[in-house]
């Protein structure tokens, strides 16, 4: 009987732990094309920040930011939790034109995409 009750309370606390990290935002699927750019700079005044000063931005703790072509601005957040969104790859990709798949979340007047994909676009 002991056995079973710890067995039991660690299946609980495992489906507890999964549940809560697994809490995905709901929001609409999207694919959108835009240029990508730190929000520091680029926010108040669009297109006065260079390749490396939206690097620098970015590394200091700043949020990547897209425009699309009809001004829509979108805060771009990492798909995976506690998985960083930049990488190396995609530090390249700063003042680009790029394509981002992922899940738009809008809320209290803010937009923002939870990533699952990004390249440069065609």
């Amino acid at each position: 009987m002991k056995k079973a009750v710890l067995v039991l309370m660690a299946v609980l606390l495992l489906a507890s732990i999964c549940w809560a990290q697994g809490a995905a935002p709901k929001g609409e699927e999207v694919t959108i094309t835009g240029k990508l750019t730190c929000t520091f700079c680029n926010l108040p005044a669009p297109g006065k920040c260079s390749k490396e000063c939206c690097q620098a931005c970015l590394k200091s703790g700043d949020p990547a930011l897209m425009e699309d072509a009809k001004g829509n601005l979108y805060i771009l957040i990492s798909g995976e939790h506690e998985k960083p969104l930049m990488t190396p790859d995609r530090m390249d990709l700063m003042t680009e034109k790029v394509t981002v798949k992922g899940m738009l979340i809008k809320r209290g007047g803010l937009q923002a995409i939870y990533v699952k994909g990004m390249e440069k676009a065609k």
